[in-house]
């Protein structure tokens, strides 16, 4: 899967989001429909990130090394700590760009 894929999607659900939270758009959502719409674009992340964090992973002392791996442990700690979305993806991906040019 190539990067431009994985951004076009993470864009596709950011602005699906983002349109049905606009305060200018005539759609009344119930706070619930609301409350679920808000889980979406983390879920659909995931679901992307998931095979390619976890598809290298052979269990061996090589793994600690892989940028895929650490840049998703750094991401899963990052929203446990930090509740904004958008911060957690860009500060991984950041991460993991960084990694992936050092190691």
């Amino acid at each position: 899967m190539s990067y431009d894929l994985i951004l076009l999607m993470a864009l596709i659900t950011f602005f699906m989001r983002y349109a049905f939270f606009m305060e200018k758009l005539p759609i009344k959502l119930d706070l619930r429909v609301q409350r679920f719409l808000s889980f979406t674009a983390p879920c659909i992340l995931t679901a992307m990130a998931a095979p390619i964090v976890f598809g290298e992973v052979a269990l061996s002392s090589e793994d600690i090394t892989n940028p895929f791996l650490l840049a998703g442990i750094i991401a899963v700690v990052l929203s446990l700590l930090v509740k904004n979305t958008l911060f957690v993806v860009l500060a991984s991906m950041g991460v993991f760009f960084s990694l992936k040019t050092m190691l």
